[in-house]
């Protein structure tokens, strides 16, 4: 299976480096649970998409994932 960013013109046989991925941030702070700061960190990445469920109800301590589309031809930071 391949995911790919849909549009009308996209071509199946061509590859895309553009995918949505989780991302896992570990052992935050409850202040930086905010749907705002979440975003900022999600941008260092690309595009957010989504904020996880058990991230907005804060269901999960210390540990926040949000979906983002990144490039994978391009280096992103280890650490935030």
């Amino acid at each position: 299976m391949k995911l790919t960013k849909w549009s009308p013109f996209v071509d199946i046989s061509e590859e895309y480096p553009i995918l949505p991925a989780w991302i896992t941030l570990l052992n935050l702070q409850p202040h930086f649970f905010s749907p705002c700061i979440l975003h900022s960190i999600g941008s260092l990445f690309g595009r957010l998409l989504r904020i996880d469920n058990a991230t907005v109800a804060g269901s999960r301590l210390f540990v926040a994932r949000v979906l983002v589309e990144i490039d994978i031809t391009k280096c992103y930071p280890d650490k935030v």
